[in-house]
């Protein structure tokens, strides 16, 4: 019995093997793929562990001082190896509308405002701070000083989309060099006045006249929705399940090629197309739902963990487009998918893997903004890149159609070159 039972072993390992010798491509695919996944996550999960230093970040800076403190500071940033300052676009200096606008459309990340009243405010305090000095020592107090306290504030501008740690670094640099310009302008002005000695107290937290506060984009007193976890992972990992439907799509319609039902429904005059569309808008459907199932988890189950609540934006409705498309691209690449390889051995290791490929380069384990220039260009090309951009241009930018139009189209638009292909050349 024992030896019997050792034949049927040695027969079925040999029976598997030559099923997997006789589909090369699945071979291949086994070890193609794997290393794909290698050198690509390692490239992206590369950059957190780097120094940031080594890192570059465009401002944008609309200096509106009539002095020379936001030149300084200007020039303080440019000294800065991880910051790249962009003060002029067109050949023109920035405004801060302009700013404002080439933020809430994601082409810039960061920007800066400095105020008109920046050197004044630094200079009349200084001047304040100096004539105290000079009564303490017993001198006459002889620098001008308004009457009124100037108050003024350096505003920091983001994309909704940048990460927290991001707006840190940004804020704790710029009080750095803030903090520099202060106490050369208070040297200056203390040099005026020599002489004499007093005990009296001098209170240099008044220096913190010109401060620096971050700003929402628009004017009114609520901050636009930030990029916190749950702003990110929901809709992340929402579209990464929505693409993961190439896994039981391609298994379908392998199954039925192999069990003969496809070459049946070919046979029948217009059927492949009919079924064909039928299929494709069940799965549309069905990943749609998926999507707003995720989004309720986010609004109403994540609180319960001590998470925040997911906000959906003052445009919410505009999910819904994004959501069609965002499904449509996922189950016309499945159907791709399907109609190219011939066994599942190819085909749903390659649906699967490539999923986790698109979503590693498209933002969805990692902020694009840290991975290398090259990395940035090949994202472009991820459709899940566009549909995490369309999801982010309404729950976190606020925007309405025209925000998502750009990624809506890309979005259908593949699809749709992924979808005719198998669907009206009967290749199902």
């Amino acid at each position: 019995m024992g030896h019997f039972n050792r034949k049927i072993v040695f027969a079925t390992l040999r029976k598997e093997l030559l099923l997997l010798l006789r589909d090369p491509g699945g071979l291949l695919l086994l070890v193609l793929m794997p290393a794909a996944l290698i050198i690509v996550m390692a490239v992206v999960q590369d950059a957190p562990y780097r120094d940031y230093q080594e890192m570059k970040f465009e401002i944008l800076v609309a200096n509106k001082d009539k002095g020379n403190t936001g030149t300084r500071l200007i020039e303080g940033l440019k000294k800065n190896k991880s910051f790249i300052v962009v003060d002029r676009l067109d050949g023109r200096a920035v405004s801060d509308m302009q700013l404002k606008a080439a933020l809430r459309n994601g082409k810039y990340k960061m920007g800066i405002v400095i105020p008109k009243e920046a050197t004044a405010s630094l200079v009349n305090t200084s001047n304040k701070l100096a004539n105290e000095m000079a009564g303490a020592m017993g001198l006459p107090a002889g620098l001008p000083v308004q009457e009124r306290q100037d108050s003024a504030a350096i505003q920091l501008l983001f994309d909704p989309v940048v990460k927290p740690s991001f707006r840190s670094a940004l804020g704790f640099a710029l009080n750095q060099y803030l903090t520099q310009v202060k106490t050369e302008i208070l040297l200056q002005r203390l040099s005026r006045v020599n002489g004499g000695t007093g005990d009296k107290h001098i209170d240099l937290e008044s220096m913190n006249v010109l401060a620096v506060a971050e700003k929402s984009l628009d004017d009114g007193p609520a901050v636009n929705p930030s990029m916190n976890s749950t702003q990110h992972n929901v809709p992340a990992w929402a579209i990464f399940g929505m693409f993961l439907i190439v896994v039981p799509i391609s298994g379908n319609m392998i199954r039925e090629r192999d069990e003969g039902s496809a070459l049946r429904i070919r046979l029948i005059p217009t059927a492949n197309k009919r079924v064909g569309l039928g299929k494709i808008v069940f799965y549309i459907l069905v990943c749609m739902l998926q999507f707003f199932v995720m989004m309720l988890v986010g609004i109403f189950i994540l609180p319960f963990f001590g998470l925040q609540r997911l906000t959906l934006g003052q445009h919410a409705l505009n999910l819904i487009p994004m959501a069609f498309a965002i499904s449509f691209a996922a189950v016309n690449y499945g159907y791709f998918i399907g109609s190219i390889f011939k066994t599942a051995n190819q085909a749903m290791p390659f649906g699967a893997i490539s999923i986790v490929l698109f979503s590693a380069i498209g933002g969805v384990w990692v902020p694009i903004e840290i991975l290398p220039e090259a990395m940035k260009k090949i994202a472009l090309f991820s459709p899940l890149h566009w549909s995490l951009e369309g999801v982010n241009e309404v729950i976190l930018r606020n925007n309405g159609w025209s925000g998502i139009f750009k990624s809506f189209s890309i979005l259908v638009g593949s699809g749709m070159l992924l979808g005719v292909m198998p669907v009206f050349l009967g290749k199902k």
